[in-house]
């Protein structure tokens, strides 16, 4: 399966610039040895106020005083070490210039496409269902595609379902989303959906969604609850409909280079104070939605629910896109997260 990201203002010398820093760091950080994982930087491209940034400086606490101070961890939110780009991110980490990074499995796909698979739409009832799929057999399979790609996962956290935040509203059925431009992250299955929807979607990088919306670019986008906040796109869009589109999985993962560096003990340290930052960035996660919600709406936002007929006329428009995508992805697999959850239920 071909997966494309489509990311524009995308510039291949930039990246080049960026790696070739990158290839210098990290022989500069091997060739210091194991002395070198004294300090640990973390990347994402989130603000730096969202439920994400909360779980990377948990980390920082848990690895800082579980090793005695041995081991610091500096923590970059805002896209500052990447100039806000989600691309360059992944690539300073293969080659080891970056030590973790938080990303999303949207973004995944662009290493292997299994993991479009977490993307489909409706393919999970709730977060519990969504989570329960990572931490199973599923989740395993799909981290050990990333080993190959210099990656690896340390834990799983949630990035909580996609809803619609639109100017135009409130979106109440289908045929409101009409013509309407809105954002969506890069992913072929989003941008198909989106469009057999009837909406004009958009494929932009995350840190310019905001100046689009301000100046009218686009008329709104699909994000979770805690993100349309801790990056305040809901100062814009006074609409949010909650479709619960697609779930989207946090990934913390660690450069295969960095890793490396690690005496076993560190890594079993490092290892556990991701995985109890992730469970940490759950129960946020959780805890925002409904208290993010209601600040928004105190702030002049109109939250609006479809009815059960109303989404399933966004449903039945996504259909053959689901059924297109289920054999791109693969069938085998698909269905295996199909049965997981039916089995849950």
């Amino acid at each position: 399966m071909n997966v494309t990201l489509k990311q524009p203002g995308f510039k291949p010398s930039r990246v080049k610039s960026l790696l070739a820093a990158a290839v210098i760091t990290a022989g500069a950080l091997c060739a210091a040895g194991s002395a070198s994982a004294a300090t640990i930087r973390l990347s994402t491209t989130v603000s730096d106020s969202s439920n994400w940034v909360k779980a990377a400086n948990k980390f920082k606490e848990l690895v800082e005083e579980r090793s005695g101070a041995k081991h610091k961890v500096e923590v970059y939110a805002n896209g500052t070490l990447v100039s806000g780009n989600d691309r360059v991110e992944l690539e300073m980490a293969q080659a080891g210039a970056i030590d973790i990074i938080m990303k999303s499995t949207p973004w995944l796909s662009q290493l292997n496409p299994d993991f479009v698979v977490v993307s489909m739409p409706w393919i999970f009832p709730d977060t519990d269902a969504a989570m329960a799929v990572m931490d199973g057999p599923v989740g395993d399979k799909l981290s050990a595609k990333l080993e190959s790609q210099g990656i690896r996962t340390l834990a799983w956290g949630s990035g909580s379902f996609f809803q619609l935040y639109t100017n135009p509203g409130p979106i109440e059925t289908v045929d409101d989303i009409s013509g309407v431009k809105i954002r969506t992250p890069g992913l072929e299955l989003y941008l198909d959906s989106w469009s057999a929807i009837g909406s004009v979607p958009v494929a932009m990088s995350f840190a310019e969604v905001f100046t689009a919306l301000q100046a009218g670019a686009i008329d709104g986008g699909i994000s979770p609850i805690p993100l349309i906040y801790s990056s305040r796109f809901y100062e814009v869009s006074k609409n949010i409909a909650m479709v619960n589109y697609s779930f989207e999985a946090i990934g913390m993962l660690a450069s295969n280079v960095f890793w490396s560096r690690l005496s076993a003990e560190d890594q079993t340290l490092v290892g556990q104070a991701a995985k109890d930052a992730m469970i940490y960035q759950r129960e946020v996660a959780a805890s925002e939605e409904a208290d993010l919600a209601k600040v928004m709406e105190e702030a002049g936002v109109k939250i609006h629910t479809p009815s059960a007929e109303a989404l399933a006329g966004f449903k039945a428009k996504v259909a053959p896109v689901y059924a297109t995508f289920k054999e791109k992805v693969g069938a085998e697999l698909v269905s295996e997260v199909e049965a997981q959850v039916q089995a849950l239920n």
